[in-house]
C-alpha cells in the first residue's frame, strides 16, 4: 500500500509527482506504460515543434536555460527538459516504466486497486490520472465507409514518406492537422483540408524573431472578453497590411471565425503551416464531408465540391476523453462536469485528473503544474474541496461561462478553457495569485514583467502555498517582455475604454 499513485509519466504526471513529493508524499509512485518519460509527446511525429515557446512552456521553478527566450522546443528538447526536471526534483526514482495499467477498481470506498498487465497488483489511498486526453483517437462516423482507400489518424503520423505522389485528404485543421497538411502538401500530388467551420484563430509562432506568445500577457488578456470584438478586426487589418501571401491566407482563414468574442471566442492554432501549405503548395480548404461514394474514392463536401480518386485520408479530428482501464462509471468522465476539470464530486479527494484542461491560447504545461499544486494541497489536507453539491454547482457555472465564451466549441471540445481565466481562478483558490498592486508600488520593474511578459507559471510562485519568492524573481527577471507593439497599444486603448465607461457607463461602445 502506498499513499498515492500517479498514472502517466508525461509532463502532467512528472509535475504531479514532484508536487506530491514536496508535500511529503515520499512513497508516491508514478506508473508509465512505455519505457521512458514524455508521454504522447515522445511518440509524436518526427518534426514536432511545440507551439508555445520554451519560456511559456517551462515549469515555474526550473529555469529553461539561457538563450531560450524565443526558442520553441522540438519533441526531443521537450523530453530532455522534462527528464532533467524529473532528475532535479528526485522524481525519476519514483517512476516505474513498462507498467501498463490493465484495470483500476475500488471496493471499500477508501482504497484503489491497480492491476498491471504484468499481473502485478498495487494499492493506494489516492489516485492521480495524468494520462492526458490525447490517447484515444476520435473519428467522424463516415470513416467506416472508406473501404476502398486507406486512412489513418494523426496520432499515428510520423512523416510524409508514404504520401508521395498521392491524392490526400486531411480532415481537421488544428495545430497537428496543420503541420501534417503542410508536410503532405510538399510531397503529395494534391492535398485538401476539410474543415467543419474554421481552423481556429491562426497566429504565427514568431513575429520578427520574437516568440509571439510573449504577447499572451496580462496587459491585453486581463481585459474583459467582450473586448475581443474590437481586438479581432484590428489584428486582421494588421495581418493584411503585411502584403505577404502567407499572412493574406491567414487573414482569410481567420476572417471565417464568427465567434462573438472573436479571437477570445475560439481556440488558437499557433502555426503558419496551413497558410504555407495553401500559399506555396496548392493545398485547398474544403467544407465538411457529407457524402461518401465509390467506397471512399469519391467524396462530396458541404461546399458542393467533389473529390475524385482519393488515395488516402488522414484524420486530425481530436481525441476522446476516455480511460478504459477505470471503473465503468469513470471511463468517460466529462471534464465540464468535474470541479475545475480535476475532481469528480462523487469521489472527492480520492481521485484527481491532471491535464484535462486545454487552453485556447497559452500553454497546457503551466495549467498542469497549477493543477498539480492544487491536487497536492488537497491531498495533504492543507486545503479542502467544497462540498460535493457545491463542486457540482461550480462546475455547472464554469460550463455556462465557457459555453458563452466558446459557444459550440465548448460543447465539442470538452476540455477547452480560457488560459488566463482558468489560471487566475485556480490561483485565487490556492492563494498564489501574484500581488500585482503591491508589486506596482514596491517593485515597478517586476510589475512590468508581470503585466507585459508572458503569463507563464513562475508568476504564481511569488506568494502563497509553494511560494519560492527569490527564485521566482530571478527567473521572471530573465523572461522576455513585450515590445511597445500593436497588441500593447490596443490593450492600453481597451483599458482606457473600460476606465471611461466605469465612470460614464456606455459612453464608448466596445
Amino acid at each position: 500500500m502506498v499513499s498515492c499513485i500517479v498514472i502517466g509519466a508525461g509532463p502532467g504526471g512528472i509535475v504531479a509527482t514532484k508536487e506530491l513529493l514536496e508535500k511529503g508524499y515520499e512513497d508516491v509512485l508514478c506508473l508509465e506504460q512505455s519505457n521512458g518519460l514524455g508521454g504522447v509527446f515522445a511518440k509524436s511525429y518526427d518534426n514536432l515543434l511545440l507551439t508555445s515557446s520554451a519560456t511559456f512552456s517551462m515549469f515555474s521553478d526550473y529555469w529553461v536555460g539561457e538563450g531560450k527566450n524565443h526558442h520553441f522546443w522540438t519533441k526531443k528538447e521537450a523530453v530532455t527538459y522534462w527528464t532533467d526536471y524529473a532528475d532535479n526534483f528526485n522524481v525519476t526514482k519514483q517512476i516505474k516504466c513498462n507498467a501498463k495499467v490493465k484495470s483500476v477498481s475500488s471496493t471499500d470506498g477508501e482504497t484503489w486497486s491497480i492491476q498491471l498487465d504484468s499481473g502485478e497488483s498495487l494499492q493506494c489511498r489516492r489516485l492521480v490520472l495524468a494520462i492526458g486526453n490525447n490517447n484515444i483517437p476520435k473519428y467522424p462516423k463516415w470513416r467506416d465507409k472508406l473501404s476502398a482507400i486507406s486512412y489513418s489518424h494523426s496520432c499515428d503520423y510520423k512523416n510524409a514518406n508514404d504520401f508521395k505522389g498521392k491524392r490526400v485528404l486531411v480532415v481537421g485543421g488544428g495545430e497537428s492537422g496543420s503541420d501534417v497538411a503542410l508536410e503532405i502538401s510538399e510531397v503529395a500530388q494534391k492535398c485538401w483540408v476539410s474543415l467543419r467551420e474554421s481552423t481556429g484563430w491562426i497566429v504565427p509562432r514568431e513575429r520578427g524573431g520574437h516568440a509571439a506568445d510573449v504577447s499572451t500577457h496580462r496587459g491585453i488578456w486581463d481585459l474583459p472578453r467582450e473586448f475581443g470584438k474590437k481586438l479581432s478586426p484590428f489584428v486582421l487589418k494588421l495581418e493584411r497590411a503585411r502584403k505577404d501571401p502567407v499572412f493574406d491566407v491567414l487573414a482569410d482563414l481567420n476572417d471565417k471565425v464568427k465567434a462573438p468574442f472573436g479571437i477570445w471566442g475560439i481556440y488558437g492554432t499557433k502555426t503558419l503551416s496551413l497558410p504555407k501549405a495553401i500559399a506555396y503548395h496548392g493545398c485547398q480548404v474544403i467544407g465538411d464531408i457529407i457524402r461518401i461514394e465509390e467506397e471512399g474514392k469519391r467524396l462530396k463536401t458541404s461546399c458542393g465540391k467533389t473529390l475524385d480518386d482519393i488515395d488516402m485520408v488522414v484524420f486530425s479530428t481530436g481525441y476522446c476523453n476516455r480511460a478504459d482501464f477505470m471503473p465503468e462509471e469513470l471511463r468517460e468522465p466529462d471534464p465540464r462536469k468535474m470541479y475545475k476539470h480535476m475532481f469528480h464530486p462523487d469521489y472527492g479527494d480520492r481521485l484527481a485528473w491532471v491535464g484535462w484542461a486545454r487552453p485556447g491560447f497559452g500553454s497546457q504545461f503551466p495549467i498542469m503544474e497549477m493543477q498539480s499544486r492544487y491536487c497536492a494541497l488537497i491531498f495533504a489536507k492543507e486545503l479542502n474541496l467544497p462540498l460535493p453539491k457545491d463542486m457540482a454547482r461550480i462546475a455547472e457555472e464554469d460550463m455556462a461561462h465557457y459555453k458563452e465564451q466558446f459557444e459550440e466549441n465548448a460543447i465539442r471540445i470538452r476540455s477547452l478553457v480560457d488560459y488566463h481565466w482558468y489560471m487566475n481562478g485556480l490561483a485565487r483558490i490556492i492563494g498564489c495569485y501574484p500581488p500585482l498592486t503591491k508589486t506596482f508600488f514596491l517593485r515597478p520593474k517586476l510589475w512590468l514583467q508581470l503585466m507585459y511578459g508572458p503569463t507563464q507559471a513562475t508568476q504564481f510562485r511569488l506568494k502563497g502555498p509553494g511560494k519560492k519568492v527569490r527564485l521566482a524573481r530571478e527567473i521572471i527577471s530573465k523572461l522576455p517582455i513585450s515590445t511597445f507593439n500593436h497588441i500593447v497599444k490596443i490593450g492600453l486603448r481597451g483599458r482606457l475604454i473600460y476606465a471611461v465607461n466605469s465612470v460614464v457607463p456606455g459612453l464608448i461602445k466596445i
